[in-house]
């Protein structure tokens, strides 16, 4: 008897040839090295009954693209391995994932503790976003008495950078961390500039969730846009449902980007972060710099911190450099540059470059960037994966013309 998708051809018609005589139906009873992508949007079923025992989840199986699919599911399981973490999902974006871990967490009426220096769409999300669903937001220093002053009875969550951009400043994730627990109340943790390369915030006690912009150091290849959540297998189902509601859940080949990056991901970020401290001890006693913010440099305040932090796997992969004369001395250097280019994003092979007060932060006022040390001459650093001394050449060069 002929199988599904075969049969003569002639008792076909040419259109329906087409659609149903290119169907795999087989088992393949030999692993693939790489995980496929798959493409598809949805599923086919034998009768009614498999495909309602499948949507309500009475027996596995995959439904339709935002449910997720195998590629999904494989991405989740590296991504929960490598934060130490019961489970994992993939988003659409970075801010999706943030987005809905808050949104998990907090309601109308609540209350947010947020680290005052915070990337800017983190900010404006919370400014602008939750201050619309009667979320207030209250930013402090990122450490534990702040922290603590803080949290209020409608604190329905904390939520932290270790490794703030674009200062690079070390916030106290342990002692954050151990008042969460006391209180507690949930704290999520941005990993996305430390990674779980250097830090596994999940680790330490009080830590509730791990977020991430899969776009940068994971993928590390700057040709995807994705985001993750981490965490506690009851919130991620949470956390998943909501994705499944909103349709935030990454898309297939997305997913398939991202896993394939992450591959490479160790062996990126160690080098990464080998050729930032090269790069920040050369421009460290420039006479146009006014100031180096990376934690490696032992005149760094954080340096004893990230030492504990990190465990001695590295500092990051991001300097930030505060040329001094403002502005336009900040964008001679940036003009001057010839191997790393001005960017918009971080995490991938190539140097990037910004001007975090007219880019990457200018959600915040001039007062807000004051607090949280963005100085109008901040050039913030995105090191990529080119040999070190052509980047050092490079970045002394340009500071020459500063």
């Amino acid at each position: 008897m002929a199988k599904r998708g075969e049969g003569a051809p002639e008792r076909r018609g040419f259109a329906t040839r087409a659609i149903h005589d290119g169907d795999w139906s087989e088992p393949v009873a030999e692993q693939p090295v790489s995980t496929p992508a798959w493409l598809t949007a949805d599923y086919l079923y034998e009768t009614f009954d498999h495909y309602a025992d499948v949507i309500n989840e009475r027996r596995p199986g995959f439904v339709y693209g935002r449910y997720g699919n195998p590629t999904h599911f494989a991405l989740a399981r590296v991504l929960a391995s490598l934060e130490g973490a019961e489970a994992a999902w993939p988003f659409a974006s970075g801010m999706a994932a943030i987005h809905t871990a808050l949104t998990s967490l907090v309601r109308t009426g609540g209350h947010i503790v947020a680290q005052r220096t915070l990337y800017g769409g983190t900010f404006s999300l919370l400014t602008k976003g939750f201050a619309g669903y009667g979320v207030e937001s209250a930013f402090v220093d990122p450490e534990a008495d702040a922290v603590a002053r803080a949290i209020t009875p409608r604190t329905g969550a904390v939520f932290l950078e270790p490794l703030a951009n674009p200062t690079f400043r070390v916030a106290d994730v342990e002692g954050v961390a151990s008042v969460c627990a006391e209180r507690n109340v949930p704290l999520v943790v941005d990993n996305s500039v430390a990674t779980p390369f250097l830090l596994r915030p999940l680790e330490l006690p009080g830590v509730t969730m791990v977020v991430h912009s899969t776009t940068k150091y994971l993928n590390g290849h700057a040709d995807v846009i994705g985001g993750a959540v981490a965490g506690p297998a009851s919130s991620i189902d949470r956390i998943r449902s909501l994705a499944i509601e909103q349709g935030t859940t990454a898309g297939a080949f997305e997913a398939w980007l991202t896993l394939r990056g992450i591959q490479t991901f160790p062996l990126r970020i160690e080098r990464q972060c080998a050729t930032a401290m090269a790069l920040a001890e050369a421009v460290e006693g420039h006479a146009a710099v006014e100031a180096v913010g990376y934690s490696g440099l032992g005149m760094h305040p954080d340096h004893d911190r990230a030492k504990v932090l990190f465990g001695g796997m590295g500092f990051g992969a991001m300097l930030g450099a505060t040329v001094r004369g403002g502005y336009e001395a900040a964008a001679r250097v940036g003009r001057a540059l010839r191997l790393a280019r001005v960017g918009s994003s971080f995490g991938s092979l190539h140097t990037e470059v910004c001007h975090p007060a007219t880019t990457s932060h200018r959600q915040l006022s001039a007062e807000d960037r004051a607090a949280a040390g963005i100085a109008d001459g901040l050039i913030r650093i995105a090191v990529g994966g080119e040999d070190p001394e052509d980047l050092i050449d490079d970045f002394l060069q340009a500071l020459g013309q500063a």
